[in-house]
């Protein structure tokens, strides 16, 4: 089952979950330094009034002007988040490392979108610093708030009784000067000399109107005399009524032209049209007079005459006009004499009245407005402005700030990198880590797998002597070659034990140190080494000899103390051939010890003298190629290779292991197990959800209930009653 791998691959490397957890804490306690965005209070301000006034000051005066509800609410805001504000609220609650212009990034100001309130929202490191920071904010807006209303409505009132002030005093200037005026020459203005000159100048403007009329009456005349003739002909048609009707035709358009040119000019469309007809009634009388004229005769044009007198009558009157306005002007001038500068103190007193008139209506305007200012003005010092409805009384922990929460996160963050670190350093890891892998790897089968820590591991060698003995063929005791591709793979200690287990069997075993170059069988079964097998080789002692018995059915042929180069170079010989046929011959089974075979060729040797060959292979070392080396070498030789031993393997992937670790525990910890393992790791998942909650919701406030290292401990106990 894929889930059970994981979690054995977790069991096994939970060293470095620990390890990883530990150091994403470290430097999460390390890094969590406090910030401004770790706690925040919010504090309320309300504008009483909605009839409220902002007053600006400028040259032409003071100008209320009533604020709607969004801009009164907008303007509020600005001010809150002014830089004057902000040096108030550091003067009264000083932050360290925050000046005023910083201010403005830990303070939010909005509408309350519930009421029409605003809400001072600040931000601290402590929850003291944020609830400080945030009633600091709103009383010193406030303060400031009615302050500067009442400054405006004081300059604005002063501003105006000062123009109200200057006005008064330019409007009594006015009237003196006018009083001076009037008592300086006011006999004269109200004499009867001063109404005959304006009755004078009134009827001299009449006649330039009346003269201008006449100069253009005679204008006219004029025009329509130099388009007629003081003569005309006239053809005389006999027997023609139609040309008599004509004539009578043509001279009546000619009066009503003669009319109409006395009072209106050439362009006019009734001239237009007279003009147009009598042409007409011409060509039509010249087209008659074509058929038959009788006579011609020369007579006076009456048109001509006409103007000639209109001309007379126009310049008779013309004349009489002139000698009128002759006579006025003299008259004038000796009533001018008797006044002199007559119009220049007419001007004079309307110029004087008008100021005054002005000024009053000025200063009637300014004494409105300031009445209305001192309203405005009384109502700033009796309602005020900006009012602390709700001040900040408790702190709460920024959902993603806060040292609570970086540590939670910091140990989810390092839990997740441990796991992921585990599976990674698991991907990297080629060892051989399964029995499986190592027959892949050596095409022969696992006889045993061993476990890397100490008893309970006998039963491993009982597996490997089952398997041993179940090839025997009778023909005499087996010699067996441990021995493996690389150093330190265990051999003697698989010879130690598997001689053991044959041994209480009650099968005759003799072990043979033929590891000549480092033996340590004697060591291991704490045995004398003087003589062995190499002064056996050389002559210098008999088997019997150096032969030790160990226990029941357990004999030991140590390395001896001779160790040269030519010693080991008979360990292929025929003398080692007749030692082993002789130990053959002692007992049931023959165990070797042997160096390395992938790194000394004495292994080779005794190899090809042994009835079957056992690799020791250590599945902590990754494969480099000499494993498949020596298998080829033993093959090409000849030798019996039965099949290897896995050691130093990771217990949990012993399934032997496993199995003997729960057969032996009590029959109530084997049914809890598999719940208890399947209910540890839900409450893992849980815990850490619980954890990241918790630091999402946590307020400042005491802590009632458990904190977070009572959490981890909690699960920790669960970790551990994990089954192994």
């Amino acid at each position: 089952m894929e889930f059970w791998r994981y979690y054995r691959v977790l069991r096994q490397r939970r060293g470095i979950v620990i390890a990883t957890v530990l150091a994403a804490l470290i430097a999460g306690l390390v890094l969590s330094r406090s910030s401004f965005g770790d706690f925040s209070a919010t504090a309320t301000v309300a504008i009483p009034s909605a009839q409220r006034f902002f007053f600006a000051s400028s040259a032409q005066g003071g100008v209320p002007a009533q604020a709607s509800p969004d801009i009164l609410m907008q303007l509020a805001i600005d001010e809150i988040r002014s830089p004057e504000v902000a040096e108030r609220v550091l003067q009264q609650f000083p932050v360290p490392g925050v000046r005023p212009a910083d201010l403005q990034d830990l303070v939010t100001v909005q509408k309350d979108p519930t009421s029409d309130r605003i809400r001072i929202t600040a931000q601290g490191r402590t929850p003291r610093e944020a609830i400080g920071l945030a009633n600091a904010v709103a009383e010193a807006a406030a303060a400031y708030d009615q302050e500067v209303q009442r400054r405006q409505t004081t300059l604005a009132r002063e501003f105006i009784e000062k123009q109200a002030a200057d006005a008064a005093s330019k409007l009594k200037a006015a009237e003196d000067a006018l009083l001076r005026f009037q008592r300086e020459n006011g006999v004269v203005l109200a004499s009867a000399q001063a109404t005959q000159v304006g009755n004078l100048r009134a009827q001299l403007q009449q006649l330039d109107l009346s003269l201008d009329e006449v100069n253009a009456r005679l204008a006219s005349i004029g025009a329509q005399m130099n388009g007629q003739s003081s003569t005309r002909t006239d053809q005389q048609i006999s027997d023609n009524p139609i040309a008599q009707q004509l004539r009578a035709r043509l001279v009546q358009l000619e009066v009503a032209l003669t009319s109409e040119l006395a009072v209106h000019t050439e362009n006019h469309p009734n001239v237009v049209a007279l003009k147009a007809m009598i042409q007409a009634v011409r060509d039509r009388l010249n087209k008659e007079l074509t058929k038959i004229v009788s006579s011609e005769s020369v007579v006076h044009n009456p048109v001509y005459d006409v103007l000639t007198q209109a001309r007379i009558a126009a310049e008779t009157d013309k004349l009489a006009l002139q000698a009128k306005r002759d006579a006025i002007q003299k008259a004038l001038a000796g009533a001018a004499q008797a006044l002199p500068g007559l119009a220049e103190r007419q001007m004079e007193q309307a110029r004087l009245t008008r100021t005054i008139e002005i000024l009053g209506k000025q200063v009637n305007d300014l004494q409105g407005q300031l009445a209305q200012v001192r309203l405005r003005e009384q109502e700033a010092q009796n309602l005020g402005t900006l009012i602390v409805t709700d001040h900040a009384r408790a702190a709460k922990a920024s959902p993603f700030q806060g040292k609570r929460f970086k540590l939670t996160l910091a140990g989810v963050l390092g839990l997740v990198a441990g796991v992921g670190l585990v599976f990674f350093v698991e991907y990297l890891d080629n060892t051989i880590k399964t029995p499986e892998v190592a027959e892949r790897l050596l095409g022969v089968p696992a006889l045993a797998v061993v476990p890397r820590h100490n008893p309970p591991f006998d039963e491993a060698y009982r597996m490997l002597r089952v398997n041993l003995m179940a090839r025997e063929t009778g023909d005499g005791a087996d010699v067996i070659a441990v021995t493996s591709p690389r150093p330190g793979s265990g051999t003697s200690t698989v010879v130690l034990n598997l001689s053991r287990a044959f041994a209480q069997a009650g099968r005759r075993t003799i072990v043979v140190d033929a590891a000549l170059r480092r033996p340590s069988l004697h060591r291991l079964f704490s045995a004398p080494n003087e003589r062995g097998l190499a002064e056996v080789l050389t002559g210098k002692a008999a088997v019997g000899d150096v032969l030790q018995e160990l226990g029941p059915n357990l004999w030991l042929l140590p390395s001896g103390a001779d160790r040269s180069d030519e010693t080991r170079a008979l360990l292929g010989s025929r003398t080692m051939a007749g030692i082993l046929a002789g130990l053959r011959q002692r007992g049931d089974i023959v165990l070797l010890d042997t160096c390395p075979v992938g790194a000394f060729a004495d292994a080779l040797a005794l190899a090809r003298l042994a009835t079957g060959v056992v690799l020791a292979v250590d599945a902590g070392q990754a494969p480099r190629g000499v494993e498949e080396q020596v298998k080829l070498q033993l093959d090409r030789l000849g030798a019996n290779v039965i099949g290897l031993v896995l050691t130093k393997v990771r217990p949990e992937l012993v399934d032997s292991y496993v199995y003997q670790e729960r057969f032996y525990r009590d029959a109530p910890q084997r049914r809890a197990a598999p719940a208890a393992a399947t209910a540890g790791l839900i409450v893992l998942v849980v815990a850490a959800g619980l954890l990241t909650g918790m630091s999402l919701s946590w307020r400042v406030r005491p802590a009632v209930g458990p904190s977070p290292t009572a959490v981890q401990h909690a699960v920790a106990r669960w970790v551990s009653a994990l089954p192994r």
